[in-house]
């Protein structure tokens, strides 16, 4: 793999850009590489507007009509239930809801299905179990816009469904797109929908529809005019009057972990709703979380994007792949400190059984084998666990650059269950759809994102499906990814490596997808020392001399889960490729690079 640095900018360039900024230049050229290119933009870039870049909930089509439904079923009583996903977007967003409809008086039913015995999406036999519930309005969260049969046999028991999503909507030609005919849709993925950001996940389009509920019911409850309705809705209204203005925004700490786990991009509005996410993270009060924390020797108050994705993330995933989504949510909503320590001791488990039976898997796929040659790789075992096939895919994915489909037990003994993911060369959802178009019955069932999916599929058929996706890959667009360059946005000498530097990088966080953490060439480098670390010895320590050999100033370097081959280059003359990162765990604070490649 070969690296390209970024042209530098000058400082001439920089000061006609930024002009009276107190503006770093290191912080400058990295905006102009994310395409910032004025002093307005910049200020707006590095501090996030809440009244400017988060937009009116009731923008997104839909809103009004699901806002109306839900305050009428609170008037007349009605039992409404959460419906969410089993991730880390959907567990959030469930509960995020539930702290709500809690908050203001008015419990509601959950349902999170399980990926094991039931799969992704809205199923009739849910919709069957909430009705004898006597729950008459379900609202979906990340998912059933393409469960077009379940909402419609909801709508035949009496069951109102308000879909709250953010996947693609199905898509058939001529026809456009196909959505649900619930009472309303909230996904800015519509044509329909102007909103002026369809990439939010699918927590923060649960609170967007909180945010505009929320409004409403202000509304009433600083109206002059007589309430009407129930009792349970007056007692609702009564309660909204009491919050705090900003209520909404203290539940921005599960958005924020959503916003960052989903991987959606961090431009637009999503910025925003991860920097104030974390900012609210930094001070949660939820008793899960804060055991995880502490259990993990994170620093709450210097809390990063990190820290989400590695500690919070999989944990939360764990429940769900391993075993019953529900003990992520409740971890998530406890209000008891000693039962949530007990959900988290359990989501502990949970995520050392998922690491471990990754592991034991892809240490044995012989990558050398004809069916890694295919365009579209399809591998699988009824002995695996639905929950870790997206994991394995992934990791097949980080070998070959190929799209990958990966199979393991279904529901029952005539179906199989699987997750794909791909580079993003290959819309997955559209490859389902064409294999499902050209080869009837093969793919039973497909939904999800442009580079992540899950699929089901005949278990008599299953023979067929390496040869139906390739087939069907013929007939889809393959984007152009360019050439596999690692891209470094700077060069830096060792005696850069400074809280100096950090700072400037850092007020361009939180990092992720559309705004990626700042890699830097450290070129001719000629360590000090190179030695192996951690309870198995599988991490890899780099000790680097600050320009004069002197061992009284030297900076470290890490990488996790090296190889041998790289201990070897880093014994010699090399390019560093790496993040300049503030790691505080468990009291110490160490400013060190994280090593990406060894050149």
């Amino acid at each position: 793999m070969s690296h390209d640095v970024i042209k530098h900018i000058s400082q001439e360039k920089i000061n006609e850009l930024f002009e009276d900024m107190d503006i770093h230049p290191l912080t400058a050229q990295l905006l102009v590489q994310r395409g910032i290119e004025s002093k307005r933009e910049a200020e707006r870039f590095i501090n996030p507007s809440y009244d400017i870049d988060i937009g009116n909930p009731f923008d997104i089509h839909g809103m009004g009509d699901a806002v109306k439904r839900i305050i009428d079923a609170m008037k007349n009583g009605e039992t409404i239930a959460i419906y969410s996903d089993y991730d880390c977007d959907g567990i959030p967003g469930g509960v995020l809801l539930r702290t709500f409809f809690a908050d203001i008086g008015y419990p509601v039913e959950v349902y999170v299905p399980h990926r094991h015995n039931e799969g992704y999406g809205l199923h009739n036999h849910a919709i069957d179990s909430l009705k004898k519930k006597g729950v008459t309005l379900i609202i979906t969260v990340d998912l059933a816009i393409t469960n077009i049969d379940e909402v419609k046999y909801a709508k035949e028991k009496g069951v109102d469904i308000i879909v709250t999503d953010h996947h693609l909507p199905i898509h058939k030609e001529g026809d456009g797109q196909v959505v649900p005919d619930a009472v309303a849709v909230i996904n800015s993925k519509q044509y329909v929908c102007n909103y002026h950001d369809d990439m939010l996940c699918g927590c923060a389009v649960a609170w967007k529809l909180l945010c505009a509920l929320l409004s409403k019911i202000k509304e009433e409850a600083n109206s002059k005019k007589k309430i009407k309705g129930g009792d349970s809705w007056k007692k609702v209204v009564d309660t909204v009057a009491t919050l705090k203005d900003g209520y909404e925004k203290w539940l921005l700490d599960l958005v924020g972990i959503s916003t960052v786990a989903d991987m959606v991009p961090l431009v637009k509005e999503n910025r925003a709703l991860a920097y104030f996410g974390l900012k609210v993270l930094r001070m949660t009060k939820r008793h899960g979380l804060n055991h995880i924390f502490r259990n993990q020797g994170v620093s709450k108050e210097n809390l990063t994007e990190d820290d989400i994705a590695f500690t919070i993330a999989p944990r939360i995933n764990a429940a769900g792949r391993m075993g019953d989504p529900i003990q992520a949510h409740n971890m998530l909503f406890e209000k008891d400190n000693v039962a949530s320590q007990k959900y988290v001791d359990d989501l502990e488990a949970l995520n050392v059984e998922r690491k471990q039976g990754v592991k034991d898997i892809t240490e044995g796929i012989d990558f050398d084998h004809s069916v890694y040659d295919s365009s579209v790789i399809v591998v699988g075992d009824l002995s695996w666990g639905p929950g870790i096939l997206g994991l394995i895919a992934q990791k097949i994915i980080d070998e070959t650059g190929k799209p990958t489909f990966v199979y393991g037990q279904g529901d029952d003994k005539t179906s199989v269950k699987g997750s794909c993911r791909s580079r993003g060369d290959v819309h997955v959802v559209e490859l389902m759809t064409r294999c499902i178009e050209l080869f009837p019955g093969v793919i039973t069932h497909a939904g999800g994102h442009e580079q992540a999916g899950g699929f089901s599929c005949a278990l008599d058929r299953v023979g067929e499906l390496s040869d139906a996706l390739n087939e069907s890959l013929k007939h889809v667009e393959i984007k152009e990814l360019g050439s596999d360059v690692t891209v470094v946005h700077a060069s830096l000498n060792l005696n850069d490596v400074n809280l100096i530097t950090h700072n400037a990088i850092n007020v361009l966080a939180p990092f992720g997808v559309g705004n990626p953490k700042p890699l830097f060439a450290f070129k001719d480098v000629l360590p000090l020392s190179v030695r192996w670390f951690g309870k198995k010895g599988e991490h890899l320590e780099v000790i680097y001399p600050k320009g004069d050999n002197s061992k009284f100033d030297e900076v470290k370097a890490i990488i996790f889960f090296a190889t041998k081959e790289l201990e070897e280059k880093a014994k010699k003359k090399h390019t560093l490729l790496a993040h300049i990162e503030k790691s505080v765990w468990r009291g110490k604070t160490e400013l060190r690079l994280r090593i990406k490649e060894i050149v």
